[in-house]
């Protein structure tokens, strides 16, 4: 027969094919089946249906095989873990082939799985834990590569003027060219290394309204842009972060969210951990609710209660905790919904599920908490940094116009040493790019090390532009008479005519 297997997984850095989360509550959504005392065969026939990626792939190919087409359970989980070992998908292939030895030994699936899950949480933590010692190293990594390559192109393009270069226009522009290029590559690299750690519950109404928040926010931007450039009254430095403001609108949007999504995802172990133990006395769930409900769950209050209504209302609970999932907009809650509705499907121990999906919680939580102390720190020597960049291009800018008057009005060139500044036009030009560029890889940057809803990485952008151009222009502005004045009073007194 030509057994279905999912294709090859890629050679990428990425750890979220190895910190995966999905594979945690695939675990437990087995075990919260295995409390319900089914037997094997009921149960991979409901793993078959779930939807779990290729953990889902992987319990179909064995029913398939294994009742279809008759080879036996024990033998056609080998079968399928032996197809996934020749691809390095471990996770699946360790699990195969111990659910094999248990079905052939006739052991306890709930015995067996409660063991795994608890394997599972704590290798998912460890595993966690190393990624972020590393995620570390790398922002260190960034912190020493943006402020190295900011004197980088200032020096480099000093010294081509001084060394009477006739294309230091060019040499500046492959400069920078060249910078931004390798810093993109590193904040690429820092994305597909660093876990995801997927935050919101997508559905498409949501992503729709976003988008069109985006489109206009965008629109509006190049609008006051096109506007004050025509203007004339407004220097160039600073029409970039003003266009960028309007950015504000969607991303303190996504801020929002995301500030909502973590304070939900906080009392969420708290919730299912209390319905479970009610639920599990009582027998109902309308009862159990209401029971729920005489206590305060702080911001997922108000959902517990649209989920309490509609189960009153004899809304079937599958599509229940799908609507209370798209209500909180939480990846996790969602997760945890899915797993405790089919474990009610299955008649599960519904107390022992609540447990067990709110020490997942918890554990994400914490992990999440620790990464975000990292990306906190990150944020502010970056943002730091960033400023101090801008203020160097600021500074060469200015320096680049004084050089040019210089050359223009006393000859301090010889045979040896020959001035050809770049043209002021030209670096007044390059600034405004200076600005957006910089700001866009640094937003990036800290969006990649916080994870979660990347969304916000719009709110950073209008941030960072903001800041970067008032930065340059006042350092082209409050310097420009001391610059000018000491430069020039220096040359008078040293020059000879």
């Amino acid at each position: 027969m030509s057994l279905k297997l999912p294709k090859l997984t890629q050679l990428t850095l990425s750890t979220g094919e190895h910190t995966d989360e999905k594979f945690v509550y695939f675990m437990a959504f087995l075990y919260g089946i295995s409390t319900g005392e089914v037997n094997a065969v009921d149960m991979i026939k409901t793993a078959a249906k779930s939807n779990y990626g290729k953990f889902t792939q992987s319990f179909l190919d064995t029913f398939q095989l294994g009742v279809g087409w008759a080879y036996g359970l024990s033998t056609a989980l080998e079968m399928v873990a032996k197809k996934y070992e020749a691809i390095n998908e471990d996770q699946i292939k360790q699990l195969l082939g111990k659910f094999a030895q248990v079905v052939r030994l006739g052991d306890d699936l709930n015995v067996f799985l409660k063991g795994e899950i608890r394997s599972t949480i704590l290798n998912y933590g460890i595993f966690y834990e190393r990624k972020l010692e590393n995620m570390k190293l790398f922002l260190e990594m960034f912190y020493t590569l943006m402020s190295t390559a900011a004197f980088m192109v200032s020096a480099n393009s000093i010294m081509t003027m001084l060394m009477g270069a006739n294309d230091s226009e060019e040499i500046l522009l492959y400069s920078m060219f060249g910078v931004t290029v390798s810093m993109g590559t590193f904040v690429f690299l820092m994305y597909k290394m660093f876990p995801r750690d997927k935050l919101g519950y997508a559905t498409a109404d949501k992503d729709l309204q976003f988008r069109l928040r985006v489109y206009m926010s965008v629109g509006m931007g190049a609008a006051i842009g096109v506007v004050l450039f025509a203007s004339g009254s407004v220097p160039p430095e600073l029409i970039v972060g003003l266009a960028c403001a309007p950015l504000l609108y969607p991303g303190m949007m996504a801020r929002k969210m995301e500030f909502k999504i973590k304070q939900l995802n906080e009392v969420y172990p708290e919730f299912m951990r209390h319905f479970g133990d009610i639920y599990a006395t009582v027998g109902s769930m309308g009862q159990a609710l209401d029971a729920v409900l005489r206590s305060d769950f702080g911001p997922i209050q108000k959902h517990i209660i649209a989920f309490k209504n509609r189960i009153k209302n004899r809304i079937d609970h599958p599509l229940g905790f799908e609507l209370l999932s798209r209500d909180t907009e939480s990846e996790i809650i969602s997760n945890g919904n899915q797993v405790m509705s089919t474990a009610l499907d299955k008649g599960a121990d519904v107390n022992e599920t609540g447990n067990t999906i709110a020490d997942i919680t918890i554990k994400f939580n914490e992990l999440r908490a620790k990464r975000a102390q990292t990306a906190k720190t990150f944020e502010t020597i970056t943002i730091i940094l960033h400023l101090l960049t801008l203020s160097v291009f600021g500074l060469m800018n200015k320096l680049t116009g004084i050089f040019h008057d210089l050359i223009n009005t006393v000859d301090i060139s010889n045979s040896t040493f020959q001035l050809t500044p770049i043209d002021p036009e030209f670096m007044n030009a390059m600034l405004p790019f200076m600005v957006i560029l910089t700001s866009v890889l640094s937003a990036i940057a800290i969006k990649v090390a916080q994870g979660g809803l990347y969304k916000t990485v719009f709110y950073n952008i209008a941030i960072l532009a903001l800041l970067g151009s008032v930065v340059s222009f006042g350092m082209n502005f409050f310097l420009s008479d001391f610059l000018e004045s000491h430069v020039l009073d220096f040359v008078d007194t040293q020059v000879v005519p």
